[in-house]
């Protein structure tokens, strides 16, 4: 399994990678709240919405995530 968490400019928190179960994921929380909890946008894998790798490699392009961990998502390898 992997993991990787990116801080986007406007505080908002994405966080994605490759499990053997859950296959490709990607999440985006929101800014932390006055209580520092952060809110889930956006929840996307393989195996539980379906995600096709082109939709991860857009979403992955959208967030300007790593460019070598978005080429093994292009030729189906685990990141």
């Amino acid at each position: 399994m992997s993991r990787y968490t990116k801080d986007l400019e406007d505080g908002r928190l994405v966080t994605y990678g490759f499990d053997n179960a859950l296959g490709y994921f990607l999440d985006v929380f929101s800014t932390p709240d006055e209580k520092g909890i952060r809110k889930l946008l956006i929840e996307e894998s393989s195996l539980l919405t379906k995600m096709s790798n082109g939709k991860m490699l857009e979403l992955m392009e959208d967030y300007d995530l790593n460019e070598s961990h978005r080429d093994k998502v292009a030729m189906d390898l685990a990141i």
